[in-house]
């Protein structure tokens, strides 16, 4: 065989070599493709899984029906919060709540009332309180009347035309040199009426307001 001729077969057996082997190349490629694919698809799944099972703890209180501490989806937003806690009340201010803002864990979510509102339950209290001290004081002061009526009634009334000095210093601000003026004023006339005490040096009109109710004239 010419050396020409043996050269083109050793180039034809090449050329069918590498065509033999790109083929074989290209089928593996095709074959661990879809199994890479499916692993990344598995990945993804088992990820956004877990993305939706994580929560996040958060306290919602203000007005709304149910304040409390709720345990939800770490994506969601305030609006859901709000509404896990039953929704706000009547009185709300939703202007002052951003409902679209994401949550956080440890998060507190307050939602104001209305300034109206408020104002109006500040004066209900406001008018309660004064109320309740009103009729307090109205209690005291009758308790206190009703104490000094039977005190008053209780005291035994000293008779100043008879009553010995011993007896007139049971009278309230009476001491022993006191009484015995009383007792040597009346020597010289008896006392008419709880008045004729003023004549008794040092028996003026403030003293005698405060024996008048202590005093009984025989």
């Amino acid at each position: 065989m010419q050396p020409k001729a043996k050269k083109l077969i050793f180039i034809t057996v090449l050329l069918a070599g590498c065509i033999i082997t790109s083929l074989i190349s290209t089928n593996d490629k095709a074959k661990t493709l879809p199994v890479s694919s499916l692993l990344q698809s598995a990945q993804g799944a088992v990820t956004s899984k877990a993305a939706q099972t994580k929560t996040v703890r958060v306290q919602v209180s203000g007005a709304v029906l149910e304040p409390g501490i709720y345990d939800l989806p770490a994506n969601c937003r305030v609006e859901e919060a709000i509404a896990a806690a039953g929704g706000m009340t009547e009185n709300a201010d939703s202007e002052r709540v951003n409902l679209v803002r994401k949550v956080r864990d440890g998060m507190q979510i307050r939602v104001p009332v209305q300034k109206a509102a408020q104002t109006n339950r500040t004066q209900r209290k406001n008018a309660q309180a004064t109320a309740g001290y009103g009729a307090s004081t109205t209690k005291k002061s009758s308790s206190t009347r009703a104490g000094t009526e039977k005190n008053n009634s209780a005291v035994q009334r000293v008779r100043i035309n008879s009553a010995s000095a011993g007896e007139l210093q049971q009278l309230p601000g009476i001491g022993p040199a006191l009484a015995q003026r009383i007792v040597q004023t009346r020597s010289r006339g008896r006392f008419s009426s709880a008045d004729d005490l003023l004549r008794v040096p040092g028996i003026g009109k403030a003293k005698l307001a405060k024996l008048r109710n202590y005093v009984e004239v025989d």
